[in-house]
């Protein structure tokens, strides 16, 4: 399936859906003590869902992951509906387990593995280095099968004949799918590095706290370096997600290095707003911009990298 299909089933159809099966269920519900209740739960509904699609990244990350947390809860306020309108016992248990399950899973969703709940959602500095040097790894992991794969095809290239080998390796290299693949990575990437400049430009106008700041000040100014780090994270995610032909695995490695440093800038500057220690604060904020000039050579390592395969494309 498709990623942008799957993530606008996962973040608008699916929780829309069952927003509408809740708001149907409960004004055809009968009996006037169901009709409150199914009111009651309708309002929390419509609330949830303006939360979630209107004031976003602030309750829950607008993400596939809090797509599908928003989906879990809807479907528990579903389940409490139905335990109210069931008259039998037994189907009232069968929905009372249902809907312990879904809370179980909301729980899970929220607070284990990914977490997409924002309140739940801060890693500490340790974290960030143990995910870079997972992803490391992973790449480390392709480029190692990559390398022995090559050394097997150039011992097999040897028994032929050499001229007639880079000829045909160079017109692998040109063919026209190639380059389309290329230049689609390419323009998505762009689109990605744009809005990395953009978090980037907020970081670098983030104004130092006075030391004698308000709560109010500095209440006011967390909200903000959070907004810069929800951004960021999702920023990531997507960075990791797109799809790179072969040739360009150097380059998206670059680029992905780039957003995981802007996330890691991001977090350390929402860090410094929650630290009360003034040098330790100070050392923060100076580490969040020193990130940034390290994300920028990994964006330009990434450009000249493109750039050198563009260039290698034939003139029509």
């Amino acid at each position: 399936m498709n990623q942008g299909i799957a993530e606008i089933t996962l973040i608008y159809a699916l929780p829309l859906g069952i927003s509408f099966v809740t708001l149907f269920a409960t004004a055809t519900s009968a009996g006037r003590n169901t009709k409150v209740v199914g009111a009651i739960l309708s309002t929390l509904t419509i609330v949830i869902d303006c939360l979630f699609y209107f004031v976003k990244n602030t309750i829950i990350v607008q993400n596939v992951e809090g797509g599908i947390l928003l989906s879990f809860f809807l479907l528990f306020l579903f389940s409490i509906f139905c335990i109210l309108q069931s008259e039998e016992w037994s189907t009232r248990a069968s929905f009372l387990l249902f809907s312990l399950c879904i809370l179980i899973g909301c729980i899970g969703l929220a607070c284990f593995e990914r977490p997409s709940l924002v309140l739940t959602s801060s890693y500490s500095p340790t974290d960030f280095v143990t995910y870079n040097k997972k992803y490391e790894d992973y790449i480390s992991s392709f480029d190692n099968v990559n390398n022995e794969a090559q050394t097997q095809e150039a011992k097999n290239a040897a028994t032929q004949n050499s001229s007639k080998s880079a000829n045909i390796a160079e017109e692998i290299e040109h063919a026209p799918e190639v380059m389309d693949r290329l230049d689609t990575y390419a323009d998505k990437a762009e689109t990605v590095i744009d809005k990395m400049f953009d978090i980037m430009r907020s970081i670098d106008s983030f104004e130092p706290l006075e030391p004698n700041a308000g709560e109010m000040e500095r209440e006011k100014r967390s909200q903000q370096a959070l907004a810069i780090n929800n951004k960021a994270t999702s920023l990531n995610r997507k960075a990791i997600g797109i799809f790179h032909p072969m040739e360009a695995r150097e380059a998206h490695s670059e680029l992905v290095q780039a957003s995981e440093t802007i996330r890691n800038a991001s977090h350390t500057l929402y860090s410094y707003c929650l630290s009360e220690d003034q040098a330790e604060a100070t050392k923060k904020y100076t580490q969040a911009r020193d990130l940034i000039a390290i994300a920028k050579r990994h964006i330009d390592k990434f450009n000249k990298i493109i750039q050198n395969l563009t260039n290698t494309q034939p003139q029509q």
